[in-house]
């Protein structure tokens, strides 16, 4: 079953990881930063990007961001890539409560936005 774009959105976080995904070299990409944070940054760095999932989940995970940080220099959070594809879209397109909350989400698609 394909979900439409709100029905993916609609979804949040999922509870169960999903499927590891790969590296896409096709997609756009920021470039590789250069390795400048010490240990406790890169920690501190984990830290932050784990306190967003259940602690049952941080053993894998932190291997896969720890090396996303090596890797590219960023935790991206791969596993999490949404399979539809990223544009900006019309306001309304955007599952929301408010339209300044709907405002942010279209302004983070335009960036992401493969064209």
């Amino acid at each position: 079953m394909t979900l439409t774009f709100k029905q993916s959105i609609l979804r949040g976080i999922p509870s169960e990881l999903p499927a590891a995904k790969n590296f896409e070299p096709a997609i756009n990409h920021a470039p590789i930063r250069k390795d400048i944070l010490n240990a406790e940054e890169k920690k501190l760095a984990l830290r932050n990007a784990l306190r967003y999932f259940p602690k049952e989940q941080h053993a894998v995970l932190a291997q896969e961001f720890a090396q996303e940080l090596k890797d590219f220099g960023r935790i991206y959070m791969y596993r999490f890539r949404p399979d539809y594809e990223i544009k900006a879209k019309h306001i309304e397109e955007f599952p929301h409560q408010s339209k300044q909350a709907a405002g942010i989400m279209l302004m983070l698609s335009n960036n992401l936005d493969y064209a």
